[in-house]
């Protein structure tokens, strides 16, 4: 591939991500897309192949599931996908890889077929990817500055409970690479979806539109998996039906008795559990990080401050001036990259009008 395809390449992904985007980032996205995608062997959820295809998928990228220093992108990354989700597509849906250089080679390819560098079996279990999950849910929990919703229970054995962050439910799914029976919650990286609730009104159970989706969703899932999941597969609301045991399923689709997940009278006051710190400063010495915004703008702001909305960390930290130093070398267009972009379209079209109305040389007979 040309340097300029990467190059427009890398600008199409920034556009859909929320957060810097690792270089590892790049195959994580187009291997999700080929298996949502795909025309031969089509995914069970029906509700993100329809995202794929009309453009709402958002994507958010951590550096690694099993450090939590870095958890601290996630809910900078999820509060800026909810500040504007249903302003992208009614079928929407922020997807989040988190990396793990040691695992992501021993995973398994789109659609369950052998990674190039797969093994015989993966680097981390699925109950250990399983304690990962439920970590990082209870991690944004106890860092969420917004009150759980009044209208969603806090116990999570009643039928009405669902995830929620910075006052919006969500429906959540966690797919990881040691799924292999269950091939539909199999992805080469660990994987947490984020679907927020109002994707799915109107598509209740007893709807005609509903009760479509989930015929079709439990056919595909049939086909899919070597296992069957559908006895878990319930509908928000329903009885019967415990929502946290749709979100993280075992390789044989079995959960556990008792959800891992601890409401507000038990959770740690947010702010208090951020783990994300590189070091705690003395009293004589005040340590800063930069941030970086969308539009590849930099800042430098004291690294105990939260970000503010659309700001994420960068690797830097230091004192401010090693944080200024570092910006003034990395920060060297100070356009917005909307306007780079706009402008290098502007001057390709200019070439390509030149070299047409350049007047041919005439053929002498």
């Amino acid at each position: 591939m040309s340097d300029s395809s990467t190059a427009a390449n890398r600008e199409k992904m920034l556009d859909i991500a929320i957060g810097p985007v690792p270089d590892w980032g790049m195959a994580c996205v187009e291997d999700m897309m080929a298996t949502l995608k795909s025309d031969t062997e089509l995914f069970p959820c029906v509700f993100a192949v329809a995202a794929a295809h009309r453009g709402g998928l958002r994507f958010g990228f951590v550096d690694d599931v099993h450090d939590e220093r870095t958890w601290t992108a996630l809910p900078d990354i999820l509060a800026t996908y909810l500040a504007g989700y249903r302003q992208i597509s009614r079928e929407t849906s922020l997807v989040v890889f988190f990396g793990s250089p040691d695992e992501r080679s021993d995973a398994m390819g789109p659609a369950g077929s052998e990674h190039p560098n797969a093994s015989t079996a993966p680097a981390v279990g699925v109950d250990t990817y399983e304690d990962r999950f439920w970590s990082l849910l209870q991690y944004l929990h106890d860092n969420d500055t917004s009150p759980w919703p009044s209208d969603i229970p806090t116990d999570t054995d009643d039928p009405g409970w669902e995830f929620s962050f910075r006052g919006t439910p969500i429906f959540v799914v966690c797919n990881t690479p040691a799924h292999r029976r269950l091939r539909s919650r199999n992805n080469p990286t660990f994987t947490v979806t984020f679907q927020p609730r109002w994707v799915f009104e109107g598509l209740g159970a007893t709807t005609p539109r509903g009760a479509s989706s989930r015929r079709i969703i439990r056919d595909r899932l049939a086909r899919f998996d070597a296992v069957d999941s559908t006895p878990l597969l319930g509908s928000y609301g329903d009885p019967e039906n415990r929502e946290w045991k749709q979100y993280f399923l075992r390789d044989d689709a079995s959960v556990g008795d008792l959800c891992p997940f601890l409401g507000n009278a038990d959770r740690v006051p947010a702010g208090n559990r951020l783990s994300g710190s590189t070091a705690i400063p003395t009293p004589t010495e005040k340590l800063f990080k930069v941030v970086v915004n969308h539009e590849d703008q930099y800042s430098v702001w004291p690294q105990d401050r939260r970000n503010a909305l659309g700001w994420f960390d960068t690797s830097v930290v230091g004192t401010r001036q090693e944080c200024l130093d570092s910006v003034a070398l990395t920060w060297t267009d100070m356009r917005p990259r909307r306007l780079r972009r706009k402008m290098a379209m502007a001057a390709e079209a200019a070439r390509a009008s030149a070299a047409t109305s350049q007047p041919r040389e005439s053929v002498s007979a």
